[in-house]
């Protein structure tokens, strides 16, 4: 079990097992909803992060499971990230890392279950709507991101606004996924990417209209409808993802164009550098450590 002991809960706790709901409209496919009763806009603090690891228990001994949906209470309200005020309630560097380690858990065990990660479920993220720092992440835990083709809907790592850095496993799948310079300039930058260019970067695999967001999603579980990963593979990935002078060379520039900016003054930025860099040449839970 995820080590929640001493992090800051809501002012109203939710009772236990109403933040994750679970649906299964057919055989083999499960539709696990974040929808915790206390939030308006769905964050990831202490009561749905519980619920979250009570409900992927349950699904991982679920021996039928072949297809799974993680989507939002709607089309256009997945998830606002991490909550700030949990975040912003600690003081404990211990309890920080605490913080930081129960999410990376979490996704990993979606990685795991999925088949990107060697599991026998196909999972895809339905989101939509806002869907920054931790609510991206736990898309890039999937094996396909569906985003709601709407002007509301914005995907990124905005971490380094806030002085953090992307620490659910955001720093080491984005670079896996759209390459290492192209992650730099996303996680350095913390932009938020509408639909098209997160299409064209990668950062998504298809974009949906909200109101056939679910349903799509579903039939690409089952293997119903296609959907072309739309990451970065091949030999161009290889020859700088994985090469080391090359990954050095770009990480130098990265750290020059930072330091000529901020003077030093701002970490986060600094600190991902290396993280991102690294991580297509590490083993991923090497890079989370």
């Amino acid at each position: 079990m995820i080590d929640l002991e001493g992090l800051p809960l809501p002012l109203e706790a939710p009772p236990r097992g109403s933040c994750v709901r679970v649906e299964r409209p057919e055989a083999g496919l499960a539709l696990l909803f974040l929808d915790p009763p206390h939030r308006r806009m769905t964050v990831f603090d202490v009561p749905l992060l519980a619920d979250l690891e009570r409900a992927l228990a349950e699904l991982a001994q679920d021996s039928a499971l072949r297809a799974l949906v993680i989507t939002g209470k709607e089309p256009l309200s997945f998830a606002a990230g991490a909550d700030v005020d949990t975040i912003a309630g600690i003081t404990d560097p211990e309890l920080a890392s605490k913080f930081a380690r129960a999410g990376q858990a979490l996704f990993q065990r979606i990685h795991r279950l999925s088949r990107g990660g060697g599991g026998r479920v196909f999972v895809v993220a339905a989101v939509g709507g806002p869907v920054p720092g931790g609510a991206c992440e736990i898309a890039l835990a999937c094996d396909r991101i569906l985003l709601a083709e709407h002007p509301k809907s914005r995907i990124g790592l905005p971490e380094v606004l806030l002085g953090i850095i992307p620490a659910w496993g955001g720093s080491q799948r984005l670079p896996r996924r759209i390459g290492v310079p192209a992650a730099l300039g996303a996680i350095l930058t913390g932009k938020l990417h509408a639909p098209r260019q997160a299409l064209k970067l990668g950062l998504v695999d298809r974009l949906v209209p909200p109101e056939y967001l679910v349903a799509k999603a579903c039939e690409i579980a089952l293997g119903r409808l296609a959907c072309p990963y739309r990451g970065r593979t091949g030999m161009r990935k290889a020859l700088i993802d994985r090469n080391p002078l090359a990954t050095s060379f770009i990480a130098a520039q990265a750290r020059e164009k930072v330091m000529g900016e901020t003077h030093g003054n701002y970490p986060a930025p600094l600190a991902a550098i290396p993280l991102v860099a690294r991580a297509p040449r590490r083993a991923l839970e090497q890079g989370l450590a």
